[in-house]
């Protein structure tokens, strides 16, 4: 896996101000939170409940904007926008899409953590 298939490394770094530490700490919080994040938007979905896929997916578009992960990031907002249109017969396939490109993108923060370095 090439993390800069996920993950905008320079876009990341300037955020950050180049600071490992807070990376470190931002990816730590990430990663026990996403699974929790991910349940909420999978649940809403299962319940074709649009608000809450719209505001779930949001939530998780926030999470990894601040890191610079832009395929995750677009994939929060399609589903987002699927919620915010009641759309439901497209949130299925939203959904896996935004479930893989999270997974990777965690994966990515793993690898990025192993480098200790931005």
């Amino acid at each position: 896996m090439k993390i800069e298939d996920y993950i905008n490394r320079k876009a990341l770094r300037d955020r950050l101000d180049g600071d490992f530490d807070l990376l470190k700490e931002l990816a730590q919080l990430f990663l026990s939170d996403s699974p929790k994040l991910l349940s909420a938007v999978v649940d809403a979905v299962e319940n074709k409940n649009g608000d809450k896929i719209g505001k779930s997916s949001h939530t998780i578009k926030g999470a990894v904007a601040n890191f610079s992960a832009d395929r995750a990031f677009k994939a929060a907002h399609d589903l987002e926008k699927i919620g915010r249109g009641q759309e439901f017969e497209k949130a299925g396939e939203a959904l896996k899409n935004l479930t893989s490109e999270i997974e990777y993108m965690r994966e990515a923060l793993r690898l990025l953590m192993e480098e200790k370095k931005l």
